[in-house]
């Protein structure tokens, strides 16, 4: 039999408000909106009533690094102690001189952090960061990883994930080589993907990545319709390194056993880049912007490129983010939120990262679209979730309001008090439920 649950507010993400009305679930599917007047309680299986509550659909995260999420070793074995001493001298050797305050200097050293951690721990801290994904409603995230060891831990976990594999090359020798083992990793994966699993390929970025591989992936992306994503213009070593031909980045990718490459042509800009190596279509998600020109979001926009808007890391990283009214005329209803890691951010919150950028831009209404359906389209996953409507999973978030209060407060609350996948709480009265 079918399950109902009342609210005073259902907003579901098809541009409507409902009000004191049911949402209706027969097998983990949405079925219906009804009003609350016309539920024959008698007739289901379960019966919930949130009272003066807000129903959203669960939310979309669109970038995430979620191995970040707890970095630290505590083995002490000999292994461990080599490792931390052997990376702490290549870190001196290839950084020295180097602002610790840098962007290049703070992520090598959450690579150095990262790298000392065992096996055991870095899945703990994988798995840390689903459990702090569900807490704050998020019920389907873009995770960006090198390492397949996440997989299986995916395919046990009720949300939906998108598993991006980090590339790197520097050669072309290199490129064809990582491509080989991509291309192995995503054909074995495709086989053993759960239902809730999906995968595509994330380019690390202009300055990481040789011109081969770039040619190499849209073809293949191309011919078996998978998405990718890349940072863009997320940083001025970028830049001056797609100006110049050498940057900071320089010693970060010798730091990580690449070897140093210079762009395929000197003098473009970070859009333009990829536009000459035919990176750019509507399979495209890319990250930060935060250094895009208006030239540069004009090319994307233009290309029907998505972004993965991260406001907070961005100012975190790099004292510099594009602000919700450029994203708004260059991407509208092609940009979601993404968090990244708690490597560089106080929490993983979608609610937190939506109200550090909006300024009155976006209503309830458009908000909550921002961080569900519109997601949910950007990686095609729209038929199955984004949005409270017939035959789509049943995942959605109860925030719970105060007295007076109406669906209007929910963008101020920090997280739900309950979270459902296909209709099953993960999250009951804001503790893990799974």
């Amino acid at each position: 039999m079918a399950k109902a649950y009342k609210a005073k507010w259902i907003i579901p993400s098809d541009g409507n408000v409902y009000e004191n009305c049911a949402l209706i679930v027969d097998e983990g599917k949405v079925q219906e909106i009804i009003k609350q007047e016309n539920l024959d309680e008698t007739q289901y299986s379960h019966v919930r009533d949130f009272k003066n509550s807000v129903i959203t659909p669960g939310f979309v995260n669109l970038h995430n690094h979620l191995q970040y999420s707890e970095l630290k070793s505590e083995n002490s074995n000999l292994k461990v102690k080599f490792k931390k001493f052997y990376t702490a001298i290549k870190k001196y050797y290839f950084l020295t001189g180097i602002n610790k305050k840098s962007f290049i200097y703070k992520l090598a050293n959450l690579l150095t952090e990262y790298f000392c951690m065992t096996r055991e721990e870095k899945i703990v801290s994988f798995k840390k960061g689903i459990e702090l994904s569900l807490l704050n409603g998020t019920t389907a995230v873009a995770q960006l990883s090198k390492e397949s060891k996440y997989f299986d831990v995916l395919n046990e976990m009720p949300l939906k994930t998108y598993l991006f594999f980090e590339l790197f090359s520097d050669s072309v020798d290199s490129s064809k080589s990582e491509f080989r083992s991509i291309k192995k990793k995503i054909e074995k994966l495709k086989m053993q993907k759960s239902e809730n699993t999906f995968v595509g390929v994330a380019p690390h970025s202009v300055c990481c990545v040789h011109k081969r591989l770039f040619k190499i992936l849209v073809k293949y992306c191309k011919k078996n319709n998978i998405l990718m994503t890349i940072r863009l213009g997320e940083s001025k070593e970028e830049l001056d390194w797609l100006t110049h031909g050498f940057s900071d980045v320089d010693l970060l990718n010798e730091f990580t056993n690449h070897k140093k490459f210079e762009p395929a042509e000197k003098g473009l800009s970070p859009a333009q880049y990829l536009e000459k190596l035919g990176v750019l279509s509507k399979q495209l998600i890319v990250s930060y912007g935060n250094y895009l020109s208006a030239i540069d979001l004009e090319i994307l926009s233009n290309n029907k490129v998505s972004l993965a808007y991260c406001p907070r890391i961005s100012d975190n990283l790099h004292n510099k983010k594009l602000n919700l009214n450029t994203v708004m005329e260059y991407f509208q209803n092609r940009f979601g939120f993404g968090t990244n890691s708690l490597a560089f951010n106080s929490d993983i919150s979608l609610l937190n990262e939506l109200k550090y950028a909006n300024n009155g831009e976006l209503d309830t209404l458009e908000a909550i679209k921002y961080l569900t359906i519109i997601p949910a389209k950007i990686l095609r996953l729209n038929n199955i979730i984004g949005s409270l409507e017939v035959d789509k999973d049943a995942d959605f978030n109860v925030f719970e309001l105060n007295e007076n209060e109406d669906y209007n407060a929910i963008l101020n609350k920090e997280k739900p008090n309950h979270v459902y996948i296909k209709a099953n709480r993960v999250v009951k009265e804001g503790k893990l439920n799974i």
